[in-house]
């Protein structure tokens, strides 16, 4: 794992101050780094979790206010919702759902389904559907998700990893559903 300069020189003077003030020996360094190891996926779990609870809650929100809507009741608008859907990409928010459903897989129709359930205004777009191909097929192609083809009918379905760190691009997972 290749680190960055400065975070590289952060390291190897912690280590240093660490044995100066003998708070860390050698053999030691194997069970902080195998803590720290253990908290960042417990953290990651975390993270995922709320992920997912944050995708539906925008979605009921999203939910309420039409109904509210179509009751003629006012409500303000969720400043938070709103920022959310101002401050992120398109590619962040398919990101995000396919996130929250993992480790299901959504074909293209499906990711503009929630789209449209966060509150996306997809009209801007010439031919949402196709923006929404070409943008799960560059996640692809980057080794950011998963794509397989369905046998029954040929079309794609696309999902997160497991983990927030794929692996390597070589070793996309057109394999099987599984994997």
């Amino acid at each position: 794992m290749a680190l960055s300069h400065p975070l590289t020189i952060c390291l190897d003077f912690l280590s240093r101050l660490l044995n100066i003030l003998g708070m860390l020996k050698p053999s030691e360094y194997q069970k902080a780094y195998e803590t720290a190891k253990r908290e960042l996926a417990e953290l990651l779990t975390q993270q995922h979790k709320l992920e997912k609870r944050i995708v539906v809650v925008r979605k009921a929100i999203q939910t309420f206010a039409s109904l509210c809507e179509s009751e003629g009741t006012s409500i303000a608008r969720s400043q938070e919702a709103d920022y959310l859907l101002e401050h992120s990409s398109l590619a962040d928010e398919i990101r995000t759902i396919l996130s929250a459903h993992y480790p299901g897989w959504l074909p293209p129709s499906a990711v503009k389904a929630h789209l449209i359930r966060l509150g996306h205004d997809l009209s801007k777009y010439q031919n949402s559907q196709a923006t929404i191909h070409m943008v799960l097929k560059r996640m692809y192609d980057s080794g950011e998700i998963q794509e397989v083809t369905l046998p029954e009918d040929g079309k794609k379905v696309y999902r997160r990893y497991g983990s927030k760190v794929p692996p390597p691009p070589s070793s996309h997972a057109t394999k099987a559903m599984g994997g």
